[in-house]
């Protein structure tokens, strides 16, 4: 009965010990793993578009995982660009990547990121063409350059734009258009070996 109640003190000592560190207690995995509840200050989530920005809210989470095994990639880089409500990259002029909206964003210990920011507009004088670059970089990986669409603002004939997605969008009572989604990175060749 003495060693049970050693083996269970100690049991609990354990638990208390991990959970105060902030290491890995069963209540900690489940936050960690719901990239939604993100917020300002936190690593994996960045405001790109200013909070008096004109538009329609848009909120996209989700993670960025190793495409084999499927783990998380802990503090990748994510570049990511857009234009604004009425589809203009900078009245300035000048590369699309250097659109007015735009930053970088890193993922936090499991991989998820959350990008706070406005539905792209319309190129000018077209329909259907709102979307978000992004480049993703991390270490031991490909680099990784995409174009994610919005399903219902985008026509049915992109597949020919190179590697792009297209991701579900859903209005929720607050007006703000959310969406999730999991990218995928290949490893390079040597980290593959």
């Amino acid at each position: 009965m003495k060693r049970l109640r050693e083996t269970h003190y100690t049991i609990i000592l354990c638990a208390v010990f991990l959970t105060c560190n902030g290491r890995q207690g069963p209540g900690n995995i489940k936050q960690e793993k719901n990239c939604i509840n993100l917020d300002t200050g936190q690593n994996g989530f960045i405001q790109l578009a200013k909070t008096d920005e004109p538009g329609e809210s848009l909120m996209i989470y989700g993670k960025v995982i190793d495409g084999k095994t499927t783990q998380p990639i802990k503090d990748a880089s994510l570049f990511l660009y857009q234009t604004d409500s009425s589809g203009i990259y900078s009245v300035l002029g000048g590369p699309d990547d250097q659109a007015r909206i735009r930053g970088t964003v890193h993922t936090n210990e499991s991989g998820c990121f959350k990008i706070k920011t406005i539905l792209p507009g319309d190129y000018p004088g077209q329909k259907n063409s709102r979307h978000l670059h992004y480049v993703i970089n991390a270490k031991g990986y490909k680099e990784l350059k995409s174009i994610l669409f919005f399903k219902g603002f985008t026509t049915t004939d992109i597949t020919g734009q190179g590697p792009l997605s297209v991701l579900d969008i859903k209005k929720e009572k607050n007006d703000t258009w959310i969406g999730k989604i999991d990218i995928k990175m290949e490893q390079t060749a040597s980290q593959a070996q």
